[in-house]
């Protein structure tokens, strides 16, 4: 096999508009505000530091700072200063940000739940276990550069 024109042929896929307006809808839920909603969401409900969730998002702080503002322009989070240390902001999320978050949450699974279900049970699981080998090998091979570098 020539990995070389497997690898053209795979970014040519995921580069087709059509393909590319599909990773769009997909990157949503995985990007900008759903993204820091959905880590305050894992919190239960403890307040966290708007530089941990930089650290979570891989995000700058300036950028999550800007999230926040609009997060909290539209009541789906709030902040108060910290009583142990009044130089430090937390961040928690309200309960509309809570069920905006589930919501989100739910829409993503119910679109993707409708794809696979046209797959095919067989296809599914084997397009997943193919996802998860392609990830851990990605990793490997970005650790390995990255030991060389």
């Amino acid at each position: 096999m020539d990995y070389n024109q497997a690898a053209e042929t795979f970014l040519s896929c995921v580069k087709n508009r059509s393909k590319t307006e599909v990773m769009s809808r997909f990157n949503k839920y995985a990007h900008g505000e759903k993204l820091v909603l959905r880590e305050l969401y894992k919190n239960t409900g403890s307040p966290v530091l708007p530089s941990d969730i930089a650290k979570q998002t891989s995000m700058s702080t300036a950028r999550i700072a800007t999230i926040l503002n609009n997060l909290e322009e539209k009541g789906l989070v709030t902040r108060e200063i910290s009583r142990l240390d009044r130089r430090k902001i937390l961040v928690a999320i309200t309960a509309k940000g809570r069920e905006e978050a589930e919501r989100s949450r739910k829409e993503a699974i119910s679109r993707i739940a409708k794809i696979l279900e046209r797959m095919g049970e067989e296809r599914t699981k084997s397009f997943i276990d193919n996802v998860q080998l392609f990830f851990d090998l990605a990793m490997e091979i970005f650790e390995e550069e990255n030991e060389k570098v």
